[in-house]
C-alpha cells in the first residue's frame, strides 16, 4: 500500500488493488512516513471506499482535523445501525455522524446540552432508529467517559433517517431551498462570502439539514427552555445570535413555524462555529 497523501499520523489516502482512491486508518499508520512510502497492510485497521470522490475528499479533511477515536466510534455505530436497521446508508453519514459525535462530546464536556423538542415525535415515527441511537449514546458514553442525555439520541436517530433519504425527493428539494435562504442571511449579516466547495461549508449545510427537516415536518415545539447556558451562548456569540434571530423571523413568516429557544440555541452554536472558521481564513 503506497501513501498518496498523509492526513495525520493515523490516516492516509492511498489506492486499493483496483486503483480506486481510498482512506486507510490505523493508529500511527503514517508515523515517520512521507508521501510515496510503502506501508504494510498489517497496520491498517479500517479502509473507507466511498462512491463519491467529493465526499471522500471532505471525509479526509474531517479525519485530518479530529482525533482518530471519533472516527472509530462513528464507524462502529454506522456498522451497528446498518446491521440493526437492515439498510445501507449513503456515504455522507461518515461525515455528518463523525462530526456530530465530535461536537457532541465537546459540547457535553463544556456543559452545553440542547433540549430536543422533537424527542417524542422522533421516537413515535422512527422507533427503530431511536432505539439504535440509544445504544449509540451508551457506546459514546463508555468510550469518552461522558454522560450524554437521552435528548441527544433523537438527534443521532435523525442522522440514520437522513442517510436513507434520496437527495432527489421533493422534501430534499424543499430542504435545499430553505437552506439557501438561511445561508444568504448568514452571508449578508456577517458580510462574508462562502466557498461552497469547502469542507466548512459542507459541514455547516449538513447541520442545517436537521434543523430544516424539523421545520418542514410541521411539528411545533412543545416547550422552550431559557436557561443560563442559553444566555451565555447569546452573550458570547452576538453575531451568530443576530443571524439566528433573523432566520427565526424568516421561518415564522414564510413557513409558519415558530422557532423555539432551544432551536435558536442550536442555530447559534453552528453559525458561530462556521463564521469563526471562515473569518479565521480571511
Amino acid at each position: 500500500m503506497i501513501i498518496k497523501k498523509i492526513l495525520n499520523n493515523n490516516a492516509i489516502v492511498t489506492n486499493d488493488k483496483s486503483g480506486r482512491e481510498i482512506i486507510a486508518v490505523g493508529r500511527g499508520i503514517a508515523f515517520n512516513h512521507k508521501n510515496g512510502d510503502k506501508i504494510s497492510n498489517d497496520v491498517v485497521q479500517k479502509t473507507y471506499t466511498l462512491s463519491n470522490p467529493d465526499v471522500l475528499e471532505k471525509f479526509g479533511q474531517l479525519i485530518a482535523s479530529i482525533p482518530i477515536e471519533y472516527v472509530q466510534v462513528a464507524n462502529e455505530i454506522i456498522e451497528l445501525a446498518e446491521r440493526e436497521l437492515e439498510c445501507k446508508f449513503n456515504d455522507t453519514i461518515y461525515i455528518s455522524l463523525t462530526d456530530h459525535i465530535h461536537m457532541l462530546v465537546n459540547r457535553i464536556r463544556k456543559g452545553l446540552s440542547i433540549n430536543n423538542v422533537m424527542l417524542l415525535e422522533i421516537y413515535k415515527f422512527y422507533e427503530r432508529e431511536f432505539l439504535v441511537a440509544q445504544r449509540a449514546i451508551n457506546l459514546i458514553n463508555a468510550r469518552f467517559q461522558v454522560n450524554i442525555p437521552e435528548d441527544e439520541a433523537g438527534f443521532i436517530a435523525i442522522h440514520f433517517v437522513d442517510s436513507q433519504i434520496d437527495s432527489n425527493t421533493p422534501i430534499a428539494n424543499k430542504m435545499m431551498k430553505m437552506i439557501q435562504e438561511i445561508v444568504n442571511i448568514v452571508r449578508m449579516t456577517c458580510q462574508i462570502e462562502f466557498d461552497k466547495q469547502s469542507f466548512e461549508y459542507y459541514r455547516f449545510v449538513t447541520h442545517l439539514k436537521f434543523f430544516v427537516k424539523r421545520v418542514l415536518n410541521g411539528q411545533q415545539a412543545k416547550k422552550e427552555i431559557e436557561d443560563e447556558v442559553s444566555a451565555a451562548v447569546r452573550n458570547k456569540y452576538v453575531k451568530a445570535t443576530e443571524c439566528a434571530e433573523k432566520i427565526s423571523l424568516l421561518i415564522e413568516q414564510n413557513y409558519h413555524y415558530r422557532v423555539s429557544a432551544d432551536e435558536k440555541l442550536y442555530l447559534t452554536i453552528h453559525i458561530s462555529k462556521f463564521i469563526y472558521q471562515k473569518l479565521n481564513q480571511l
